[in-house]
């Protein structure tokens, strides 16, 4: 091996064991922060059972989602503000990304749309929502099992 890489090898590792630990901690102190501060009271837990949050309705087509598996949502929402809404879910329990649905109106004050969640290293996730219609915000909760 040339001297330079031996050098820049060694450099590299001096950098990453002084630095390192702090990003490991870091690391870990940001994954307990957030999901220390979750308040699972906070979202309405969606089920076959309806739920309710700041008088909109929302009810899940099963006791739980399963991955890849299309999931629909029934959303009764009076006086909302657009014609569709939009839900944004991202992991609790792992850092998987946001995914985005849209749900449509179909009548009568009443929307739907089907959530297809992502493949998941653990047996069971929960999914934390805000669902807007652009104006107002509810927070509904997916849990995820295989």
């Amino acid at each position: 091996m040339h001297s330079a890489l031996k050098v820049a090898a060694v450099g590299i590792a001096l950098v990453a064991g002084f630095y390192g630990p702090q990003a490991i901690q870091q690391f870990k102190s940001a994954m307990e922060h957030s999901t220390a501060d979750v308040n699972l009271n906070d979202y309405c837990m969606l089920s076959t059972t309806s739920c309710e949050q700041n008088a909109v309705t929302m009810t899940l087509d099963g006791e739980t989602a399963q991955p890849l598996i299309p999931s629909k949502i029934k959303v009764v929402w009076e006086g909302a503000a657009s014609d569709t809404l939009m839900l944004s879910l991202t992991g609790l329990e792992m850092e998987m990304g946001s995914a985005r649905f849209q749900l449509k109106n179909i009548g009568d004050n009443t929307y739907e749309g089907d959530v297809i969640l992502p493949v998941c290293t653990m047996d069971k996730m929960t999914w934390l929502g805000e669902l807007t219609d652009g104006v107002e915000t509810v927070n509904p909760a997916i849990r995820m099992a295989r």
